[in-house]
């Protein structure tokens, strides 16, 4: 984690200098900062939490490039500042390589304290998205006998090297019990992909990504037969053609697929050895209804930093009769929609069930709600640099969006935006955005 009890940030500082090591804790420990000494990066480098600690890497080791360029690998977005000490061409390769800042003179502290903490705020910053985006998706809570046995099936399947299909009603959670499945198998350390019909011309990136790994096809009804064939031969020989005149592509991969619905036509595995789950409905889980809502409750509870709401006995029977055609994560709508309108402790049953809140519940509300416990720990800084580091991270995310939606198109992204075209490049180069080509989701060219 990048924090550490309230008001503390924890580095990870790789250097083989020990006078440096204790320089610094001498100097900023006093400010709330503390430093995790070590040579090398850590054996669990390929956890996923990992990416949000921030990090303080030596350049003047000589094996410094080539940890940066490991750990970038991993975690693209974390955030890192570099001591140079003078070394002007191994900065410029570390910029290169994604460091965000470097110190070149440990004789000017004050600019080298104001380099560290707004590392820390960045990599803070960073960790609470992730973690926002950690809530668009259900956890598996298995109280109910249907789950149990959905549960015990997944453990035969990540112990199994078959290809597993999942069916099951929109919004059951196919895919999360697809990533319980892989998170649970020998293939956990390498990547998960997950592709939609909308990828079907970039399938070839598809199955590169994911090799080693899951790739995980959302739905099979929506993929045309040739892409089905396609996918059907990586099984059968490991190698996969996007196209006749396109090389084949040897890949080590691991395939599932959802279907909506459990009628158990599945074109895909039809003949070949293959694992098949049935992902039951919420309504036929009554048992996991409650548990999954108090699960929504802690989850946005604590990453507001406004404490625990509970919900009243009859708010519990309200929950359990209610019918979910959306699934869990129609669920999760409505305690997040209701989060924001119950000012006290307590949510009771016509709370849930008053159809005025979906007016009621305004961007500007959850931006306020959001912020506010932000607001209280960052302040302890004093000299805090908040207002910068929200904005560029809100701007990175926004263009970040308008490029996905648009499958890379700048045009089409700055137009949606509001901005001028020269001034989108350049906040595409100033806030070091990636820029990959993928089909835009609305259909145009």
């Amino acid at each position: 984690m990048g924090t550490s009890g309230k008001g503390v940030f924890s580095f990870l500082l790789i250097t083989s200098d020990e006078t440096l090591h204790e320089f610094l804790r001498g100097r900023f420990g006093p400010s709330g900062l503390t430093f995790e000494c070590r040579q090398a990066l850590p054996a669990n480098l390929r956890r996923s939490s990992f990416g949000s600690r921030p990090v303080l890497i030596d350049l003047r080791m000589p094996e410094a490039l080539k940890i940066l360029s490991d750990l970038k690998a991993y975690h693209p977005d974390s955030k890192v500042a570099a001591f140079a000490n003078g070394d002007f061409k191994k900065s410029e390769d570390a910029l290169r390589m994604g460091a965000n800042y470097i110190v070149f003179e440990r004789e000017k502290p004050e600019l080298l304290k104001d380099i560290l903490f707004k590392t820390c705020q960045e990599a803070a910053i960073r960790e609470e998205l992730e973690y926002l985006r950690s809530l668009s998706e259900p956890r598996i809570i298995a109280k109910s006998p249907a789950m149990k046995k959905l549960l015990k099936d997944a453990e035969e399947a990540a112990a199994s090297p078959l290809p597993v299909f999942l069916s099951g009603p929109a919004g059951s959670g196919r895919e999360l019990v697809a990533r319980h499945i892989h998170g649970g198998s020998g293939r956990a350390i390498m990547p998960f992909v997950s592709a939609g019909p909308e990828q079907e011309p970039l399938f070839a990136e598809a199955v590169l990504s994911a090799r080693g790994g899951t790739l995980y096809i959302k739905e099979t009804s929506a993929f045309s037969k040739e892409a089905l064939e396609k996918l059907r031969a990586l099984i059968q020989t490991g190698a996969f053609r996007q196209d006749e005149s396109a090389p084949a592509i040897s890949a080590d991969v691991r395939l599932m697929a959802g279907h909506t619905g459990q009628d158990g036509t599945y074109p895909l595995f039809e003949g070949l050895p293959h694992m098949k789950l049935d992902v039951p409905p919420l309504r036929e889980r009554k048992e996991d209804i409650v548990p999954l809502a108090e699960c929504f409750i802690e989850e946005i509870g604590r990453f507001l930093g406004t404490g625990k709401k509970h919900l009243t006995k009859c708010a519990k029977t309200t929950l359990g009769e209610l019918d979910y055609p959306g699934g869990a994560a129609e669920l999760k709508n409505i305690i997040h929609r209701v989060y924001f309108l119950v000012k006290g402790r307590n949510i009771n049953d016509k709370d849930l069930l008053g159809s005025e809140y979906l007016s009621r519940c305004s961007f500007k509300s959850f931006i306020e709600e959001r912020l506010r416990g932000y607001f209280r720990r960052m302040a302890e800084l004093g000299h805090s640099s908040l207002y910068d580091s929200v904005i560029g991270e809100v701007e990175k995310a926004l263009i970040e969006l308008a490029l996905r939606e648009t499958g890379g198109n700048k045009v089409r992204s700055a137009k949606a935006l509001g901005m001028n075209r020269n001034t989108f490049r350049a906040k595409i180069k100033q806030l070091k955005i990636k820029e990959t080509k993928t089909p835009p989701k609305d259909g145009n060219p």
